[in-house]
């Protein structure tokens, strides 16, 4: 607690999910949060909750597809707070997409827009401004386990994913010498709105909680302790990388059910001997 004192936080997506769990985080500790959304009624509820903490909160709308917009956001963040010391670049869609092979203009360049466009221009936007302070800053973008997989039925998710967590390297050699860094966050499957619909299935729930080694999905308080590290201090020479906090799904072809039947198998082995 108190890491944070005295700094502003700027946060796309905050209105709910992992966005609202990083606004609570920094609000905890000791940051004032700037709530930014297209969901009014959630970054209310949002910006109740950082006030909680007895912090301030400013919302702003803001679609992340619009550049303008994104300049705005920080235009009022600067009239409000006169400064940003953390910006997370967490708005992004994960809507349902199509095949590879049939997917059109219009589905691919929705999630572009939003998922890695945007990202760039709010990275850009907050960059520019802690460096016209002369303070170093925080740049923080959200990625996803989906940045290291492919699937055939998400191509422009999984692109744009992966092109954060390559933007992410980009920044950090440009912002470095100013004493800012720029890091990702690659969530797992954490239990949030976006991910309602897998875990209302579940088949494909127990599938995937089956490969995840720790065995259960996340919640977005997990996503939101790296995001709290990333911002710190503690994390001045953290820069350029992703961090994945994902129950371990990505460290290999893991089954649990596997595991468990080559462990009772190994144990009745020790038996016989």
């Amino acid at each position: 607690m108190g890491k944070l004192d005295g700094r502003v936080a700027v946060v796309t997506g905050a209105a709910s999910g992992n966005g609202r769990g990083m606004a609570v985080r920094f609000a905890e500790d000791g940051a004032d949060i700037v709530v930014a959304d297209l969901n009014e009624a959630g970054m209310q509820e949002t910006a109740r909750m950082v006030r909680q903490q007895e912090r301030q909160a400013l919302t702003v709308r803001c679609d992340v597809a619009n550049k303008g917009e994104i300049d705005a956001l920080f235009a009022a963040t600067v009239e409000r707070f006169g400064r940003v010391d953390i910006a997370v670049a967490n708005a992004g869609v994960a809507e349902r997409e199509t095949d590879c092979l049939i997917m059109t203009e219009e589905q691919w360049d929705r999630t572009i827009d939003i998922n890695l466009k945007g990202v760039f221009f709010t990275l850009q936007a907050a960059a520019n401004e802690m460096i016209r302070r002369g303070e170093g800053g925080r740049l923080i973008a959200i990625a996803s386990i989906m940045a290291e997989w492919g699937s055939a039925g998400t191509p422009a998710y999984c692109a744009s994913k992966g092109g954060v967590k390559q933007l992410v390297k980009s920044f950090a050699q440009a912002v470095g010498s100013f004493g800012i860094t720029c890091n990702a966050i690659g969530p797992g499957f954490i239990e949030t709105e976006m991910t309602r619909m897998i875990r209302e299935n579940p088949m494909v729930q127990d599938m995937l909680v089956d490969r995840t080694p720790v065995g259960f999905f996340g919640q977005p308080e997990d996503v939101a302790a790296v995001a709290a590290f990333l911002a710190s201090d503690e994390a001045r020479f953290v820069n350029g990388t992703t961090i994945f906090p994902d129950g371990g799904i990505t460290s290999g072809n893991y089954s649990g059910r596997m595991r468990q039947a080559t462990l009772a198998a190994r144990a009745e082995q020790d038996k016989q001997a």
